[in-house]
């Protein structure tokens, strides 16, 4: 699963937003070990929430990347 890390303004202050566009499932915090703890309790109810996700995300991580699959993918 990817995710990208961002830096925002919120008001006067800065703080660190870490979001999936896989799961859809963003969070944020002060300090960026913050915004990984809450995106990781974030990510985990949406999982529990839906299963067939999280079945999906560990198939992918078990899938090999063959050349045919890149032809797929950027095809």
């Amino acid at each position: 699963m990817n995710i990208i890390v961002r830096e925002e303004n919120m008001g006067k202050k800065k703080v660190f937003v870490v979001s999936s566009e896989e799961l859809k499932v963003s969070d944020f915090g002060n300090t960026l070990d913050e915004a990984i703890t809450n995106f990781k309790k974030s990510a985990n109810l949406f999982l529990d929430t839906y299963p067939k996700k999280r079945q999906e995300l560990i198939c992918e991580e078990k899938r090999e990347i063959t050349p045919s699959l890149i032809s797929k993918i950027f095809l």
